[in-house]
């Protein structure tokens, strides 16, 4: 440090703004050389973090030219800006800051050049100033997050606080941390939102929340913002599930929306215990035998007796359902043998009109939620059944049943 030093103050006035320039050239062309060599790319910045990031490394490369022009108060306003932003990356970086050490190497010359041996001392109120601003930012983006992590736990969605999308898109859309596995290898940053989870606790306000679940509420929330982003922030990304993810196929899929769900039990449970259970629960349903094979529906047309099959045959679930904006009752139906248990589904529309699909093979599907390929279950004469909790996909045939 002693020879740094001595090195700096020997060309600070001779030959300070040809020396810098070309350092910190070199040493941001080798910090993205080896960024891409072993991270394999860099986080996609919010437009906002992009301008400033931007700005941030110009004024590295052109502060010592700058200082001795009449622009020498914006150079210094800007140079103390800078500090805070790569401040902000050490503390980001955490005790991976050994890796990047280009943030502390820049901030120890904007200190040493704007503190210690500024060209004027006029400009030290500007340099501070920028810092200050910095630290203005932090505590609006801390208030912000604040406010916007307390409506989301309750339930409550601002949609004017853009801290509410962010945290609705942490760990699909928005990291918020260095960590490949924080959720999809989210590729989008935005340090205000980091700054808001750091200085409020670091906590997330979802937090035991599934992504899938995450994923689900985002899209109705802000129907109309993208989840996937164009650019992942690693070059290998498909290792890592981004682009190639299960969940990501399924949003070519429209999803079966589950608003009511009873599990039928069977062993050791009555009739009359599962039958309070669906009242319970407001499905206008209830089983006529202990073999739970036969369930009389109630709808607004009258009465019907709906069957599971087959001897050997059972339902264990009955739900209400939304698929594209059409309600309907949802039974899963399973069928053992000694091979092999074999699933199939009824769809009960409110005036009565059932569809079947088809046998399949899928163990224990009925605690996985349907994304269907399809626009409408009244067109359907095929349907593709996907299960994005485990990558599984079904293409069966639906028919359609009469009343009886």
């Amino acid at each position: 440090m002693k020879k740094i030093l001595q090195f700096l103050h020997k060309h600070s006035d001779k030959n300070w703004h040809y020396i810098i320039p070309v350092l910190n050239i070199i040493l941001i062309a080798i910090s993205i050389w080896l960024n891409l060599t072993f991270n394999g790319g860099f986080c996609v910045f919010v437009p906002w973090a992009m301008t400033v990031q931007i700005v941030c490394f110009v004024n590295m490369v052109t502060f010592t030219w700058l200082e001795q022009t009449p622009l020498w108060r914006l150079n210094a306003f800007l140079c103390g800006i800078s500090t805070g932003v790569f401040f902000y990356w050490v503390i980001f970086s955490g005790v991976l800051v050994i890796l990047f050490p280009v943030s502390i190497l820049f901030i120890f010359l904007l200190v040493w050049r704007n503190v210690k041996h500024p060209v004027r001392e006029q400009s030290k109120p500007w340099y501070f100033a920028g810092i200050a601003v910095c630290v203005v930012f932090a505590i609006v983006s801390a208030i912000l997050f604040s406010s916007a992590a307390k409506k989301v736990k309750n339930g409550e969605y601002d949609t004017k606080n853009p801290m509410t999308e962010r945290i609705l898109g942490m760990h699909f859309r928005y990291h918020t941390r260095i960590c490949i596995y924080d959720g999809w290898r989210p590729p989008l940053h935005d340090p205000a939102m980091v700054i808001g989870m750091r200085l409020t606790g670091d906590k997330d306000p979802l937090e035991g929340m599934t992504l899938e679940t995450r994923l689900q509420l985002y899209r109705e929330v802000y129907p109309s913002l993208p989840v996937i982003n164009e650019c992942a922030c690693s070059k290998e990304s498909k290792e890592y599930h981004y682009f190639d993810d299960h969940l990501w196929k399924a949003l070519r899929l429209k999803p079966m929306k589950v608003i009511k769900r009873v599990s039928v039990w069977r062993c050791g449970v009555s009739v009359e215990s599962n039958n309070e259970r669906l009242k319970d629960a407001g499905l206008p349903f209830s089983f006529t035998n202990t073999e739970f094979d036969y369930i009389v529906a109630r709808l607004k047309d009258g009465s019907d007796t709906l069957t599971s099959g087959s001897a050997g045959s059972y339902f264990d679930e009955v739900s209400l359902v939304e698929f594209d904006g059409q309600p309907m009752y949802r039974l899963t139906c399973c069928a053992m043998d000694s091979d092999s248990i074999s699933y199939w589904t009824l769809f009960v529309l409110p005036n009565g009109i059932q569809y079947a699909t088809e046998p399949f093979n899928l163990p224990d599907h009925c605690n996985y939620i349907y994304w269907f390929a399809s626009k409408s279950i009244n067109l359907m004469d095929s349907v593709e059944i996907f299960y994005p909790e485990i990558d599984v996909k079904d293409t069966v045939k639906l028919y359609r049943i009469e009343t009886r």
